[in-house]
């Protein structure tokens, strides 16, 4: 990784790379240290669906300004890996054709082991903890049941246990004929229409009100070219798959007791229904015997809590999180 100060924090610097993964694809990957000296601990963060890891750069100045080093990297089909697995929302190596046995699901965690790995090697002996947020906190379940070894804690934000509104076998059974006919790579609505009902109750100004309630910050992501796109059929169906896989209770069964896990969601987040697939995540999460598990829902916050009006106190209750259990 070569680093860049760009001068907004005196506290932090924000260093840019490549990770290249086990298949060829050349993963973005992003980092934040505090300047004075080793971290506490090190949070990865795995960001969401249609979106990429750069969003998060407020949050991770802020850790990094308690202590805390900061990694995260962008997906396949997301920000700057998006170019070398065929275009946003598109998750095929180059190599692959858009038609072989590639499942992006699996290749994704994978690419977040290999980042986690990478900071093992770089801090020996420093606490890792996963930051999953949305699709990332499905992402970082899935790892939190293959490769908790190398974990010191889990947070997920914006999360439900299972896809808002889709039938499994159903959404299966399309999106594995849409790939037979058009292949991995073909456009899909399958995300759009899955999430087109979010906005109902908002004031329709762009269609995505339902992420904060900071006009700022939805405008942000509007404007923004590496937001909001469409998501494949490949990516779909692997998507859909790994819901499936994670909520297998041999998956389940598969984190460790010892893991302290925190959930973290806004009441009026649309992706949760009601806050039902977040009780039906913790009950399962209990049932997986997990010991140290908390949870936290902000009144009247939307999806992205970290960009949310009521941000600083996410901030603080995070970061107390993280004091409590590696600091």
């Amino acid at each position: 990784m070569s680093e860049y100060d760009d001068g907004r924090d005196a506290t932090t610097a924000r260093s840019t790379g490549l990770l290249t993964a086990s298949d060829g694809v050349a993963v973005a990957t992003y980092g934040w240290q505090p300047r004075d000296g080793r971290p506490r601990a090190v949070v990865q963060i795995v960001h969401g669906a249609a979106e990429h890891a750069l969003r998060y750069e407020r949050f991770a100045r802020h850790l990094a300004a308690h202590g805390y080093g900061v990694v995260a990297s962008d997906h396949r089909g997301h920000g700057a890996t998006a170019p070398g697995t065929g275009g946003y929302g598109v998750a095929e190596p180059a190599d692959g054709g858009g038609r072989g046995g590639t499942d992006a699901w699996r290749a994704m965690v994978d690419d977040l082991k290999a980042v986690g790995d990478q900071v093992r090697a770089l801090h020996p002996g420093v606490p890792v903890v996963l930051f999953g947020h949305s699709l990332g906190s499905m992402l970082a379940r899935d790892y939190a049941q293959e490769y908790a070894d190398g974990l010191a804690g889990l947070v997920l934000s914006g999360t439900f246990r299972s896809l808002p509104g889709a039938e499994t076998e159903s959404a299966l059974a399309r999106l594995g004929r849409e790939v037979a006919e058009g292949g991995r790579a073909a456009p899909s609505s399958f995300v759009t229409e899955l999430f087109a009902s979010f906005n109902d109750g908002h004031r329709h100004r762009t269609g995505f009100e339902w992420l904060s309630r900071d006009e700022a910050e939805v405008d942000a992501y509007v404007a923004d070219e590496r937001c909001g796109f469409p998501f494949s059929a490949g990516l779909s169906l692997d998507w859909v798959r790994g819901v499936r896989k994670i909520n297998d209770p041999r998956a389940l069964a598969r984190v460790p007791a010892d893991l302290p896990v925190h959930v973290a969601v806004g009441t009026q987040d649309p992706c949760h229904q009601g806050m039902t697939l977040v009780y039906e995540l913790l009950e399962d999460l209990r049932y997986a015997g997990v010991r140290d598990l908390t949870w936290t829902a902000y009144d009247g916050a939307r999806h992205e809590i970290l960009n949310e009006t009521n941000r600083d106190e996410v901030q603080r209750d995070l970061t107390r999180w993280l004091d409590e259990r590696v600091g």
